[in-house]
């Protein structure tokens, strides 16, 4: 891209890890400490449908815990109706996904803002177009460095380390981890020591451990 973008780009180590909530999190501290930040969900499978229009759930709530106004094609280019990759999801509703669209679009919403909050579709893997085009494609055409979103449990260290290593092996920058879903009065040693565990291999910090929210 032509311009120094300043924001993050949030992925995580699997679906489900809670990106939406981090990514909406982060949107409505910011916003309400006076900064001009937007959220962008670039492509979204699993669309629901809300007075027969597909709506974008992960951005919808992003609308909901802020004082933005939910306008599809602001918050979310590309809405897929299929919960699969949004590779599947595309062919199977025969839509052409166009990341050149999808980047025009960033750069028109990174033009008008101070910061920029990107959130994947997935893992860092999960095919966007075909199987050529992946969610750490895009990351890395849009030159921002990555939040990377984990589970606290037992498993994530591989997982959390792994996610890393391939942004590395990519040239994209991680600039933390943010563990979700974790049980403070109820951690078990293995939600104790993980923290630690990532830190200490892959370099890079442990942000904030944050709660399961409604």
């Amino acid at each position: 891209m032509s311009q120094i973008n300043k924001g993050f780009f949030i992925t995580s180590t699997d679906t489900g890890v809670g990106k939406t909530v981090i990514t909406a999190g982060l949107l409505g501290a910011l916003r309400k400490r006076g900064l001009d930040v937007m959220a962008v969900k670039p492509i979204q499978s699993g669309g629901i449908r809300r007075q027969n229009q597909l709506v974008s759930e992960d951005a919808f709530f992003y609308s909901t815990v802020t004082d933005l106004p939910y306008t599809s094609q602001e918050l979310n280019p590309v809405c897929l109706e299929a919960a699969l990759a949004p590779a599947v999801a595309a062919e199977m509703e025969g839509r052409i996904i166009s990341l050149e669209a999808i980047l025009n679009h960033f750069e028109r919403i990174a033009a008008k803002h101070q910061l920029t909050l990107v959130e994947g579709a997935g893992g860092i893997l999960a095919p966007l177009i075909g199987t050529k085009v992946t969610v750490a494609d895009l990351a890395a055409q849009m030159s921002l460095p990555l939040l990377i979103v984990a589970r606290p449990n037992l498993g994530t260290v591989n997982h959390t380390c792994l996610t890393v290593a391939y942004a590395q092996s990519r040239g994209l920058k991680t600039a933390g981890i943010i563990i979700n879903m974790y049980d403070h009065q109820n951690a078990g040693t293995a939600e104790r020591t993980n923290p630690g565990l990532i830190e200490a291999m892959t370099g890079v910090p442990v942000l904030g451990l944050v709660p399961k929210v409604k």
